[in-house]
């Protein structure tokens, strides 16, 4: 019971730690400029303060983007077939990564019942087998019941 407990306990958080990575993954390629961020930026959406020239001119000198707004990898023609194809790979990465986060705590919230609903029986189970209920067709005082067990005991020796 322990144990399904401990693991469920280990599962949900291996989900929540998980998908913190996703979010810091999706954040790291956004600050880059290749795909949404995985939080929502701070202030309630606002954009950032305009660059001044110089600050676009040195951005420009110091980065491979190049045009304002163009991806990382350029807007020229292969530029754009290769977003087209990383766009969708990165989308479906994400969308398959957040589901996998969520079914590690799905897992772990069910070893967590699992576990409950064990120690729940082991209880009733017990209860069961202490409580003494008489048999009127058999002994009502199980310590003055025969012996059986020199019967199981194998076949006597000559």
């Amino acid at each position: 019971m322990e144990s399904l407990k401990t693991e469920g306990t280990n599962f949900v958080k291996l989900g929540e730690d998980f998908q913190g990575s996703v979010k810091r993954l999706m954040d790291g390629l956004s600050a880059l400029g290749a795909g949404p961020p995985g939080t929502p930026p701070a202030g309630g959406g606002q954009k950032e303060p305009e660059k001044s020239f110089g600050e676009q001119f040195v951005s420009g000198l110091t980065t491979f983007d190049s045009k304002a707004g163009a991806p990382p990898w350029g807007d020229d023609e292969i530029g754009e077939k290769f977003g087209v194809v990383y766009e969708g790979v990165r989308d479906g990465m994400y969308e398959s990564m957040g589901h996998l986060s969520s079914k590690l705590q799905e897992i772990g919230k069910a070893l967590g019942s699992m576990s409950k609903n064990y120690a729940e029986g082991e209880d009733f189970s017990d209860s069961l087998i202490k409580q003494h209920v008489p048999n009127e067709q058999g002994w009502s005082d199980p310590l003055a019941a025969p012996k059986v067990s020199a019967r199981l005991d194998g076949p006597a020796h000559h």
